[in-house]
């Protein structure tokens, strides 16, 4: 069990509450205590939701999706699911403050990886040391997905990179944006499987 101060106390008690919302979803109420656990000794969850605004609701949100996508978090066990732009852990602060933040590590691909799942997580960022498949890219640049096979994911997922401070910093015209957008979407279709799930897709949401 990983040693808490008292705002990480506080932050894991809270968490482990408002996990028992997903747990009338297929077997989660067996599943999230020890995927909760596993998360805070594997990633200091606890520490960093008391030290990060915001990282809280974030972690709750992906569940979310999940269970959108498959009816329980521990439903994604077994499928390969792709996060593009998934984090890191050199990933910039938000607001154009110094150092990196935790909002913006690789969370899916940890929990889809706590969950069972074979996460691919791809990012600009430093993803080594990571447990899950995961490859260094720029998802500005066309083709950069080409090297991954056709229909070779069950679920894809994109929610963090036109909002992430590396891309704004980099792309202010809405030309470039829709440029990225319409060419992440095209792999992102090219990529799914017959019958796959996109548990959500930013770049969608932009080209309509």
């Amino acid at each position: 069990m990983p040693r808490h101060g008292e705002p990480a106390i506080e932050a894991r008690k809270r968490l482990a509450s408002r996990l028992r919302g997903f747990a009338r979803y297929g077997q989660d109420a067996a599943f999230l205590p020890r995927f909760l656990e596993a998360l805070d000794a594997d990633y200091s969850l606890a520490s960093k939701a008391a030290a990060t605004d915001g990282l809280e609701e974030l972690f709750l949100e992906m569940l979310a999706r999940l269970v959108s996508a498959f009816g329980s978090v521990s439903g994604s066990r077994g499928k390969r699911i792709l996060d593009l732009a998934c984090g890191s852990s050199t990933s910039r602060a938000p607001g154009g403050r110094e150092g990196y933040s935790a909002l913006f590590e690789p969370w899916l691909c940890r929990i889809l990886h706590a969950s069972g799942a074979s996460a691919v997580g791809v990012d600009i960022g430093d993803l080594s040391g990571e447990a899950f498949e995961s490859y260094r890219l720029d998802l500005s640049q066309a083709g950069a997905l080409d090297f991954l096979p056709g229909a070779s994911f069950d679920a894809v997922h994109d929610g963090r990179l036109f909002g992430s401070p590396e891309f704004t910093a980099r792309f202010a015209d809405r030309g470039s944006v829709y440029r990225i957008a319409t060419e992440i979407r095209r792999q992102e279709l090219r990529l799914l499987k017959p019958g796959g799930e996109i548990i959500h897709s930013d770049a969608g949401e932009l080209v309509g």
